[in-house]
């Protein structure tokens, strides 16, 4: 049965007051209030980690939530890579960014029909149950939810992986969600909850 998640929380954070990533992954508002996406992937990944942990399963980051080093992609793989796909799956936490106008939640795999498709539809699907008030941007075409692309981290990893955008922070009602306690807590949960119905599915 897999015990361990890994769970790779992307890009920076903020060290010293200066963000460790580039500019390309924070966001200025028109009112001056800065959205650092590493700083939330961070958030995030804390809460869908303590929940994971409180289900009793291993949890492994490839940075640790308090640490705003912005690990290079090499190294977030490598980390993954020494376990076995028997024994643990990878999920990459992100926040994506467009044109401030684009909003909610979608969830990717490498291109073709795998596993990772089916860990992607559980989580996704637990997102949208519990957080109906997210747009669920997801890709119909071939039968699955998730939407396929060549991302170094899930395409580099051994394990069944997926890499999660959890919100828009380039999107202002986007943004607050992050803010919100109670979303951050439903959203969490829903991830933690998607992963274990995988693993379980997994196990019958």
């Amino acid at each position: 049965m897999i015990k361990t998640i890994i769970l790779d929380l992307g890009h920076g954070g903020l060290l010293n007051g200066k963000y460790t990533t580039g500019t390309a992954k924070m966001y200025r508002f028109p009112n001056g209030e800065v959205a650092y996406e590493g700083v939330i992937n961070r958030m995030f990944g804390k809460e869908v980690g303590d929940f994971l942990k409180y289900m009793g399963y291993n949890v492994v980051y490839t940075v640790d939530p308090t640490d705003p080093t912005d690990v290079p992609l090499w190294k977030r793989v490598a980390i993954s890579n020494k376990y076995d796909k028997d024994d643990a799956i990878f999920v990459s936490i992100h926040c994506n960014a467009f044109n401030s106008r684009a909003h909610g939640t979608e969830i990717f795999t490498t291109k073709g029909k795998t596993m990772s498709d089916i860990l992607a539809d559980d989580i996704i699907e637990e997102v949208n149950r519990d957080c109906p008030e997210l747009r669920m941007r997801w890709d119909l075409s071939d039968g699955d939810k998730d939407k396929e692309e060549q991302f170094y981290v899930i395409r580099k990893t051994k394990l069944f992986a997926v890499l999660l955008e959890c919100l828009f922070f380039d999107n202002w009602e986007d943004y607050q969600l992050t803010k919100d306690s109670d979303f951050v807590c439903r959203f969490s949960n829903a991830v933690a909850n998607g992963i274990d119905k995988f693993i379980k599915s997994m196990d019958k």
